[in-house]
């Protein structure tokens, strides 16, 4: 084979893999966060997650794909290393998935919500006159994991278009258009 051949050949094969060398690269996708080990120390009484830096960081910076990725992880019951708040002895995974979503849809005001169609703290907490946690057990008890997830997947379903951070206010909204 001569070298204009070999040489040939070889821009040619380098010419086609380029591409799916930098597809692969920049496609690679997070499967989920290690909420077992999410440390919310600190912060805990302090209103928002996203206020405190620690294990928010790694989801502020994937942005809007933090959501599906969250998502996913509602109905995860594997017990974490840390409490996602203060007086939560027995805090799952998917807990701290919903509060983490809860905290990223919620206005810096602490009381504006602003996903439609999921459960939020108001909700979870209607006629429950315990704490935070006890409601949320009898939430899920009643309710299950799974459909608090198919309504935060049918919601991201709805809305992921319109959904954008608002800097200012350092949380996710959704745009009235």
């Amino acid at each position: 084979m001569s070298n204009r051949k070999i040489v040939s050949t070889i821009a040619l094969a380098l010419f086609i893999s380029f591409p799916l060398i930098q597809s692969g690269g920049t496609q690679t996708k997070r499967a989920k966060y290690p909420l077992t080990q999410f440390n919310n120390e600190g912060c805990m009484a302090k209103g928002r997650v996203q206020d405190c830096s620690g294990s928010m960081r790694q989801i502020l910076a994937d942005g809007k794909n933090a959501i599906p990725i969250l998502i996913s992880q509602l109905t995860e019951t594997a017990k974490t290393k840390n409490e996602i708040a203060d007086y939560w002895v027995d805090t799952r995974s998917g807990d701290v998935a919903f509060v983490v979503l809860n905290d990223l849809f919620t206005d810096d005001d602490l009381q504006t919500f602003g996903m439609p169609g999921v459960p939020d703290w108001s909700i979870v907490q209607k006629g429950c006159n315990r704490a935070a946690e006890a409601c949320w057990d009898e939430y899920l008890h009643k309710r299950g994991r799974m459909t608090v997830k198919q309504s935060w997947q049918r919601a991201w379903n709805l809305h992921k278009n319109e959904i954008y951070w608002d800097a200012k206010a350092r949380c996710f909204r959704v745009s009235k258009n």
